[in-house]
């Protein structure tokens, strides 16, 4: 795994690259986390670039830095950031966008503004937040019960949440205001829906609903893989599956 620092306008966006055992490919995973929190999409990163694909997973807003500041904590501003990260590297070799939780409305705010700029996208939504009614604290308190119940206390890095307890009430707030079902049907790229199927925040019937939406998209994909919210960590290679055929779209 290497760090790199890239400059983008006036922000400079850190990113945990890993490359294949071969060395750095042509087609690209592009990995946005939730919560601004990257460590526990590592293990997914890794499952990928196993498979040959290099993989630069955004610190977005910077939690993994001693000063988190390349941009504001909001699901739109990191998508936004995603976006011009994504623009400024090349572009015409095939490129996945895959977010997760809160990353997943982010990763969908930064394929809405990229395709207009990058013809070879396609898109995952992992874990996608937030259904209508959990737009509410009450019905998001009792999803938020069972969401987790496959996961495990590893997947945390306490310094990521240190440096993130300003920014990531704000990134969920963000979340609990944006409507990512009113704004699917813009996308025009490939899409594929996954979650863990034990992931009460993320049920397959509101995959269902988002892909039905998607009328713009020349192919869209749903699956549930093992485990629930936080599959990502706990079951890497079920999640780098899903990408991997993204890529063939």
């Amino acid at each position: 795994m290497r760090h790199t620092f890239t400059d983008v306008g006036s922000k400079r966006v850190h990113a945990l690259v890993v490359d294949p055992p071969a060395g750095r490919s042509a087609a690209s995973v592009v990995l946005v986390p939730g919560l601004g929190l990257p460590k526990y999409a590592l293990p997914t990163a890794h499952a990928i670039a196993a498979r040959g694909v290099s993989v630069a997973l955004l610190d977005l807003p910077g939690f993994g830095l001693r000063e988190p500041n390349s941009t504001r904590p909001n699901v739109h501003a990191i998508g936004l950031l995603t976006a011009a990260w994504v623009i400024s590297q090349p572009t015409d070799h095939r490129t996945t966008i895959i977010g997760h939780s809160t990353g997943s409305q982010a990763a969908l705010t930064a394929a809405l503004f990229a395709q207009e700029r990058h013809p070879n996208l396609s898109l995952v939504m992992a874990g996608p937040t937030f259904t209508p009614p959990q737009r509410r604290w009450p019905h998001l308190a009792r999803a938020a019960v069972t969401a987790y119940r496959d996961d495990t206390l590893r997947q945390i890095r306490p310094s990521e949440v240190a440096r993130g307890w300003w920014g990531v009430p704000s990134i969920l707030l963000s979340g609990l205001a944006d409507a990512p079902d009113e704004r699917v049907g813009r996308l025009r790229m490939p899409l594929s829906l996954t979650s863990g199927v034990h992931d009460s925040f993320a049920p397959r019937e509101w995959l269902e609903r988002l892909a039905t939406l998607a009328v713009a998209s020349p192919r869209v994909r749903v699956s549930t893989q093992p485990g629930s919210h936080n599959n990502p960590y706990t079951h890497p290679h079920h999640v780098a599956g899903v990408v991997l055929d993204s890529l063939s779209a």
